[in-house]
């Protein structure tokens, strides 16, 4: 039994720019004009790449991957020497600029490690509730405990 997790997709600004580029393409390929292939080309990949995690608690191996649709990109990892899977809060500081004014917005994200004697794997990453039971999950199917450092 595997388990998936979609980790992320791009943010919001390259979403909107993939619909608006999708819009472009749409309309110049509506008035015969090929010079809109590239544009639905990528505004394709700007709305649909993502990023995930495959945890093959069978043969204890973890993979995390870029894809496209059904084509993903990423190598497996072996997990057989696992440690514990430990959670932990980290503050996240982004700064946004626009002409004069700057805003800094600083948010609580709460990351899941697998650790292994020698190095840590980070899984994912994302808001306490949703880590938490991820992590149960994963720890149940891999058979190890759960190190909750977050607080």
């Amino acid at each position: 039994m595997m388990l998936r997790y979609k980790t992320g997709k791009l943010p919001l600004n390259f979403i909107a720019l993939g619909v608006i580029l999708l819009a472009v393409s749409i309309w110049r390929i509506m008035v015969l004009d090929w010079s809109g292939i590239p544009f639905l080309v990528v505004s394709i990949v700007l709305l649909f790449i993502e990023s995930g995690v495959v945890i093959d608690p069978d043969s204890r191996r973890v993979r995390r991957y870029i894809g496209l649709f059904t084509v993903t990109k990423g190598e497996w990892e072996d997990v057989s020497s696992l440690i514990n899977l430990q959670i932990i809060r980290s503050r996240e500081s982004r700064t946004m600029n626009f002409i004069s004014i700057s805003r800094t917005e600083t948010n609580d994200t709460y990351k899941l490690y697998i650790k292994l004697p020698n190095r840590s794997i980070e899984l994912m990453s994302g808001k306490k509730e949703d880590i938490q039971s991820r992590a149960e999950e994963i720890a149940s199917a891999l058979k190890a405990s759960v190190v909750n450092n977050a607080g």
